[in-house]
C-alpha cells in the first residue's frame, strides 16, 4: 500500500523528486520508486488590445481621490496609465495582475485560497483599485491595490464577511444605485440578491430576483455600458447575451428593461470578463476567451452595444479564472491520474481547452493489489487536488499529498469498501467531503478543510447503491453551486444532484444516458478542464480511445457531444481517476 508517496498537486502539476514506499499486503517488505516530475512554468500571453499603446509609461496617480469609482478604467487600472488591466488565477493557484507590458504574481500560490476574484474599484480610499477574493469556504476578502504591481503586493487582506459559499455566483457590477460606491450582486438557487456598497464593505441583502436568474451561465459586472453613469449587468443564456441597464434606484429592483446584444455566437466563449475600460477611451469594454484559449476584445460604444470583436492573443487557456469573469468559478481539481497494470502512476493536467497536458511521471510501486486510488477535489482550501489510496491491506484511506507526509492516515475506512469518491463539497460548508461504498451501504465523510483527517462517517444510503459499477464526480454539473454525483449501471448513466445537506446529500436521480455508456472501461471526473466553470467527464474504451464530454450545466442533458481527444494507448491504464 503506497502510504508514503509524497506528491504536490497544483492543478495536477506534480513537482519535486521524492520516494514512494509501497508496502505489500500482509508483510512489511517494501519496494521503492522515484518521482521526478517537473513543475512546468506557467505561460503568460501578452495582454494587448488596440488603444493600450500608451501604457508603457505609467502616469502619476493622485493618492487623495476619495473612495468611489467614477470611470470604468479605475475599476482595474493597477498601474495608473488610464487603461484597465487584468487580474487572474492561473492553474497553479498564483494570482497575477497584468497591465500589458508586464505582470506579477501579486498573491503567490502558497498564500492563495482564491476561488473567485472580483473588481470593486477603490474600497480602501487611497485612489487605487483594490481586489476582492472569495475563498472556497465562503470568506470575502479585500486586498489593497496599493502595491498591485509588485510581487506579493496583494498578499495581505482584510476579511469583510463570511458565508458566501451559499451563493453560486458573486458579481460586482460597479455603482448600481448612484451613490458612488460599488455594489455587489449574489445569486443562489433562491434568486438574486443586491448588497449595497458602503464604500468599505457591503450592506444587508435585498432580494431583487427569483429562480429565473439561474438560466444564465454568465453574469458579468460590466460597469457603465450605456453612458448614463449607472453600472450595468451582462447576462448570457442559451439564446445569447443581454444587457440589464442599471436604473440608479437606491432600493428595489435596480435594472431597467433588458435588451439583447448578441445571439448564440457568444456561446463560443468559456469566460466573459468586464467591468473595465481596456483601451482607455472612456467607455466600458468586454473581453471574452474562446475554448481554444484565444482572447477577444469587444470595444464598448457607450450605448450598451459593442464594436465588432477583435482577436488579440492566444494561449490564455492556462488561466483558470479571470477577475470579473461571469462564469461560476471551478476550484479544486483539473486533471486526472492514470495507473498502469504494473503500478506505474502518471498525472495529466487539464489545459483549459478541453484537452489534457502531456503525461507526468508520478512514480512506480503503486500496485493495484495493494490500493484503490481516488482522485478527490481538494481536501483543503489551497486548491491542490488530493490523491487518496484506499488500502486493501487495512482498509484505511491515505492522503498522498506532500503536506500530509507526516500524517498520511486520512480516515480509518474499512476493508469492506469497494469504491471511494471525492466529488467536492456535499454539505454546503465549502469544505470537500468523501463518499465510500460497501456492498450494503453508502457512507459520507465530512471534510475538516485541512486534508489531514475526516469527520466520522455517516450512512447516507443503503444496498441500492451497489447497482452501480461506477460512481464519479468532481464539482457542479447543473450550475446550482453544489457538488453532484454521476452513477453508471447497466441501464445507463444517472445524475444525482447535490442538495448541500449532509444527511441527504443527493436529490432524486435523473437518467442522463442509456445503456451505451457501458461501452466505456473507464469513466472519470476531471473537474473543469475547458475553463468554463462547469464540471466535465472523460471516458476511455478497450480500443484505447479517450473521449471528452464537456459539461453544459443542464440537469437533464449535462454533457455536449463527445469529442475524441486521445486516439490510442489509453487502454494501458486500467485505472483513470
Amino acid at each position: 500500500m503506497a502510504t508514503a508517496a509524497a506528491i504536490v498537486c497544483a492543478g495536477l502539476m506534480v513537482s519535486g523528486s521524492m520516494t514512494i514506499t509501497a508496502h505489500a499486503a500482509g508483510n512489511d517488505a517494501a519496494t521503492h520508486g522515484t518521482v521526478t516530475v517537473p513543475h512546468a512554468a506557467p505561460s503568460h500571453p501578452t495582454f494587448s488590445v488596440p488603444g493600450r499603446e500608451n501604457a508603457a509609461a505609467p502616469k502619476p496617480r493622485s493618492l487623495t481621490r476619495a473612495a468611489g469609482i467614477t470611470t470604468p478604467a479605475q475599476r482595474a487600472d493597477f498601474d495608473g496609465d488610464g487603461t484597465g488591466d487584468l487580474a487572474y488565477r492561473d492553474a497553479w493557484g498564483d494570482i497575477y495582475t497584468d497591465w500589458g507590458y508586464d505582470f506579477t504574481a501579486a498573491i503567490p500560490a502558497e498564500s492563495s485560497q482564491v476561488k473567485d476574484l472580483l473588481l470593486p474599484g477603490d474600497m480602501t480610499g487611497d485612489g487605487r483599485p483594490d481586489l476582492l477574493t472569495v475563498t472556497p469556504t465562503g470568506s470575502l476578502r479585500l486586498h489593497s491595490g496599493a502595491s498591485a504591481t509588485y510581487e506579493g503586493g496583494m498578499t495581505s487582506y482584510t476579511t469583510l464577511s463570511s458565508g458566501w459559499q451559499a451563493y453560486n455566483k458573486l458579481v460586482v457590477p460597479g455603482d448600481l444605485n448612484g451613490d458612488g460606491k460599488s455594489d455587489l450582486i449574489a445569486r443562489s438557487t433562491a434568486g438574486l440578491f443586491l448588497f449595497p456598497g458602503t464604500g468599505t464593505n457591503f450592506g444587508k441583502a435585498i432580494k431583487i430576483g427569483g429562480a429565473g436568474w439561474s438560466q444564465f451561465d454568465q453574469l458579468v459586472g460590466a460597469d457603465d455600458l450605456t453612458g448614463d453613469g449607472v453600472a450595468d449587468l451582462v447576462a448570457r443564456n442559451a439564446s445569447g447575451v443581454y444587457v440589464y441597464p442599471g436604473n440608479g434606484s437606491v432600493a428595489g429592483y435596480p435594472f431597467k428593461t433588458q435588451f439583447k446584444i448578441g445571439g448564440t455566437g457568444w456561446l463560443q466563449y468559456n469566460q466573459i470578463t468586464g467591468g473595465s475600460d481596456y483601451d482607455g477611451n472612456g467607455t466600458a469594454d468586454l473581453m471574452a476567451r474562446g475554448f481554444d484559449g484565444t482572447m477577444y476584445y469587444y470595444e464598448g460604444k457607450g450605448n450598451g452595444f459593442f464594436e465588432d470583436r477583435l482577436a488579440t492573443t492566444t494561449g490564455w487557456g492556462s488561466v483558470s479564472q479571470f477577475a470579473g469573469a461571469g462564469n461560476q468559478a471551478a476550484y479544486g481539481k483539473a486533471g486526472v491520474f492514470a495507473r498502469t497494470s504494473n503500478g506505474t502512476l502518471y498525472a495529466y493536467d487539464g489545459t483549459g481547452t478541453g484537452k489534457l497536458s502531456t503525461k507526468y511521471l508520478v512514480g512506480t510501486g503503486w500496485a493495484r493489489s495493494d490500493s484503490r486510488l481516488t482522485h478527490s477535489v481538494s481536501l483543503r482550501s489551497y486548491g491542490e487536488s488530493t490523491l487518496i489510496a484506499h488500502s486493501t491491506y487495512d482498509g484505511h484511506l491515505y492522503n498522498a499529498a506532500m503536506y500530509a507526509e507526516n500524517d498520511t492516515d486520512l480516515a480509518a475506512g474499512s476493508k469492506s469498501y469497494n469504491l471511494v469518491v471525492g466529488p467536492g463539497d456535499l454539505n454546503g460548508d465549502g469544505k470537500s467531503d468523501l463518499l465510500a461504498r460497501s456492498s450494503t451501504a453508502l457512507y459520507f465523510y465530512a471534510g475538516n478543510g485541512d486534508g489531514l483527517s475526516m469527520k466520522g462517517r455517516v450512512q447516507v444510503g443503503g444496498s441500492g447503491w451497489s447497482q452501480y459499477n461506477k460512481l464519479v464526480g468532481a464539482g457542479d454539473y447543473n450550475l446550482d453551486g453544489r457538488a453532484d454525483l454521476l452513477a453508471r449501471s447497466s441501464a445507463g448513466l444517472f445524475l444525482y444532484p447535490g442538495t448541500g445537506k449532509a444527511a441527504t446529500p443527493f436529490g432524486t436521480r435523473v437518467q442522463v444516458g442509456g445503456s451505451g455508456w457501458s461501452q466505456y472501461s473507464n469513466l472519470t471526473a476531471p473537474g473543469d478542464i475547458n475553463g468554463d466553470g462547469i464540471a466535465d467527464l472523460l471516458t476511455s474504451n478497450s480500443k484505447g480511445q479517450l473521449f471528452f464530454y464537456a459539461g453544459t450545466g443542464v440537469t437533464k442533458t449535462p454533457f455536449k457531444a463527445r469529442v475524441t481527444i486521445g486516439s490510442g494507448g489509453w487502454n494501458q491504464y486500467p485505472d483513470l481517476v
